[in-house]
């Protein structure tokens, strides 16, 4: 029997077979795979891309497979409501798929953060979302999109860098000269108007602005004290996120871990440190903590989970 994680991203499609020993077989990458943007069928195409990347360096093929057995545990983007997941779950076991369980890409995050213990992990990336699970009950906060939520996300922290910029242009802050000359490098305009026409693009690139944080980051580095309060500003938020969730699981009072998960926390101590302090002023008992695997093992262990496989066996495999 083996076991097939999968991370189903809007960006691209991670895949991990495994046997049930967690020894690793083989890797695979797909195309996009959010439920909302790609459909049932789009998921299923990078899926399957993701496989046959899996099996290409084994003697296996996907008939080979069902015959040996499979456990396939997929986290998908955009799938958090059960109607979704069920969906998903389905268009798997018409192509051949027995055992197959579907969750929220956050909840695999969450379970890679942790090596598969119950806890809570807050993603950050050009989003924003913390999850949590406590004994079969889960919860979140967070999650809701640039215009609802995202707080401490790269975009969040994109926006308000350039709303100082266009403040200092206007004249309402002391211009910020270094801040502005990032805006104009990093985005390739000539003068502070032109970022107007630019960030107002429809549909908005939540990309591009969000990966001007680490433009940020690096002017934090060097000792900007605006860029560093945005950092910190966002570490607050994203502390915020954890409390809302240790709270609704009950999890104030008791000692535990907090994963830190995505792109945002390669920014290190600027963001950690205020998110820690943050956490330990309502929550004392809990570390933050980096990410014990990343999402795609998460899957894995989400596989061991639900269908009761050794999951400290398939851990040292993966370790």
């Amino acid at each position: 029997m083996y076991i097939l994680g999968i991370d189903c991203g809007g960006t691209s499609t991670k895949a991990l077979l495994t046997t049930v020993e967690g020894g690793i077989v083989g890797r695979g990458q797909g195309g996009p795979a959010n439920y909302t943007v790609d459909g049932v069928d789009g998921v299923a195409k990078s899926v399957l891309e993701g496989v046959r990347g899996c099996l290409g360096p084994t003697p296996l093929d996907l008939s080979a497979l069902h015959q040996e057995g499979v456990f396939l545990a997929l986290g998908v983007s955009g799938a958090g409501r059960q109607t979704e997941a069920e969906t998903v779950k389905e268009a798997f076991h018409s192509l051949g798929f027995e055992h197959v369980v579907v969750a929220h890409d956050a909840i695999i995050a969450l379970l890679g953060a942790l090596g598969g213990a119950d806890g809570v992990a807050v993603i950050a990336g050009t989003g924003s979302i913390a999850y949590g699970l406590r004994d079969g009950q889960s919860g979140r906060a967070g999650g809701w999109g640039y215009l609802l939520g995202d707080e401490g996300s790269a975009f969040w922290m994109g926006i308000r860098a350039l709303q100082q910029v266009m403040h200092g242009y206007d004249g309402r802050v002391l211009g910020d000269q270094d801040l502005q000359q990032a805006a104009c490098d990093y985005f390739q305009v000539q003068g502070v108007a032109e970022l107007v026409p630019l960030i107002h693009k429809i549909p908005i690139d939540r990309g591009l602005i969000g990966g001007f944080s680490r433009e940020i980051t690096s002017l934090a580095n060097g000792g900007h004290s605006l860029c560093q309060e945005i950092l910190a500003g966002a570490g607050r938020q994203l502390g915020q996120l954890a409390v809302a969730v240790l709270s609704k699981l009950e999890l104030l009072e008791v000692e535990g871990r907090v994963g830190a998960c995505g792109g945002v926390f390669s920014a290190g101590d600027p963001i950690l440190v205020p998110m820690q302090e943050e956490i330990h002023r309502r929550a004392p008992g809990q570390i933050l903590t980096l990410p014990d695997f990343e999402p795609v093992v998460g899957a894995v262990l989400l596989a061991a989970r639900h269908f009761k496989l050794d999951l400290d066996r398939i851990k040292g495999g993966l370790s």
